[in-house]
């Protein structure tokens, strides 16, 4: 992006000789004839580097940049003076915060070198700015998520307890049921059995978890079961225990009801049937 220069001068011989010193140079070049005019450009145009006489009648150069300075801080701001007076030297350095104070006359190549260098280190100060300002961005955001992440995680694991909680008092009621219940895969694999199942139908040395269906039930049964898992339909049916027992039996999928989890297994209930005397 091209850089501007503002150049304030009451002589316009001096305005006309800066003017061609930068005429080969990548700048837009403004000129003033005086601080009050200066200051109407700078509320006008963005001016990157102001370059000012000391020496100025009504508002002279400590003035007028001390003005600059308060409506564009970051304005590089040079003093061009043929006076080597020390206070006003350092007057302007205080007051209007100057960068450089080059003396008159001057050498072209050594000022052009001075506006170069001094227009990087602007750059330089508006791109640290902008950095400063992204990673400053950058951490409230960060704040932002590690405070969320923060309240998402304790959701989550009151959501866990939470459900821990409530997988606890399914075992509790499935142990406490008075019939006995199965639950399986869609491949017959028994993955659920309370105490009553476990009672009435595990043979010692030989758990009913984890188990096949097949290794403890006839193939009555097992075709009832079949049944509800490919139908997606509840199915009845009986069962009769080696030891003469009867049951009453329901096959629920868990794609039914309020499951609603498709062809996840199903339920398995063993109504006990009293014995005709």
């Amino acid at each position: 992006m091209e850089n501007t220069i503002l150049i304030v001068d009451d002589e316009a011989n001096i305005l006309q000789a800066l003017k061609r010193v930068f005429r080969r140079e990548p700048y837009r070049v403004l000129t003033a004839s005086s601080g009050a005019e200066g200051v109407e450009i700078l509320q006008k145009e963005h001016v990157d580097l102001i370059i000012s006489d000391q020496r100025m009648p009504e508002m002279d150069g400590t003035q007028f940049l001390a003005r600059a300075k308060e409506l564009y801080p970051e304005t590089i701001r040079i003093i061009l003076s043929g006076y080597t007076d020390v206070n006003s030297i350092t007057e302007a350095i205080n007051v209007g915060n100057v960068y450089k104070f080059i003396l008159k006359p001057w050498e072209d190549e050594a000022l052009r070198t001075t506006i170069r260098e001094s227009l990087d280190i602007a750059r330089l100060q508006r791109e640290n700015k902008a950095l400063t300002e992204t990673i400053k961005k950058q951490n409230e955001e960060l704040r932002y998520l590690n405070k969320n992440l923060g309240k998402e995680v304790e959701n989550r694991v009151a959501e866990i307890k939470l459900q821990n909680e409530a997988l606890k008092l399914a075992r509790d009621i499935l142990e406490s049921l008075p019939i006995a219940v199965l639950g399986t895969d869609n491949e017959g694999s028994i993955a659920l059995v309370n105490s009553l199942a476990r009672g009435y139908f595990e043979s010692e040395g030989q758990a009913l978890l984890g188990s096949d269906l097949r290794h403890h039930f006839d193939e009555e049964l097992i075709g009832i079961i079949t049944y509800a898992i490919n139908s997606e339909e509840q199915k009845e049916g009986q069962y009769k225990h080696k030891d003469g027992s009867s049951f009453d039996v329901y096959c629920i999928p868990l794609s039914r009801g309020n499951f609603e989890v498709p062809r996840s297994g199903t339920v398995i209930s063993f109504l006990n049937r009293p014995r005709s005397h």
